[in-house]
């Protein structure tokens, strides 16, 4: 059995694969990766490191090839019609490498979702459906480190946050939990 993380480099990615270590040997997992040598580090755990680009359909088929289970993180891109593309070829890319079961971060709520990203999603969704492979759906919040930052150091002074939520909430989730 083999485990695919794609984007194993980043901050998601990253923990799960600091998460499964603690369950699986290193030797059941895959690290996907655009920047290999971003990767040594994982690659000194025993961790298979294999080179992976969401823009390189070829490189991904090989990347999922034996795959057992992929866990596709969804890309970090700003422009909303290229990560359509990037997941496109994903899913494509999975579903010829044979890969037997996918888990895909998605959104949460993305059908009643306003915003943009809540498409991509949903897109990408549809497009793993085709393929026939077994799947799961994890429907992410938005992660909450996206709310700390320096620009909150005056609201936490001032005691308000000033937001365009109006009355509405906001459901978010620490990566780690993730």
């Amino acid at each position: 059995m083999s485990i695919v993380v794609t984007g194993a480099t980043g901050q998601l990615g990253g923990l799960v694969i600091q998460h499964l270590l603690k369950k699986v040997p290193a030797s059941q997992i895959i690290a996907i990766a655009r920047n290999v040598e971003k990767a040594s580090a994982l690659a000194d755990l025993g961790i298979e490191v294999r080179q992976g680009d969401y823009l390189e359909p070829e490189s991904l088929q090989k990347a999922f090839a034996g795959a057992s289970k992929l866990l596709f993180i969804s890309s970090p891109d700003t422009d909303n019609t290229l990560r359509v593309v990037q997941h496109a070829n994903v899913v494509k890319a999975a579903r010829d490498a044979g890969v037997k079961h996918i888990a895909y971060t998605g959104y949460a709520f993305a059908e009643e979702a306003t915003l943009p990203l809540a498409h991509v999603h949903l897109a990408t969704e549809y497009a793993i459906r085709t393929t026939n492979i077994p799947y799961t759906f994890l429907r992410n919040a938005l992660y909450t480190e996206l709310f700390i930052n320096e620009g909150l150091r005056a609201s936490v002074e001032s005691g308000a946050v000033v937001t365009n939520t109006g009355n509405g909430r906001i459901n978010s989730v620490t990566r780690n939990d993730l």
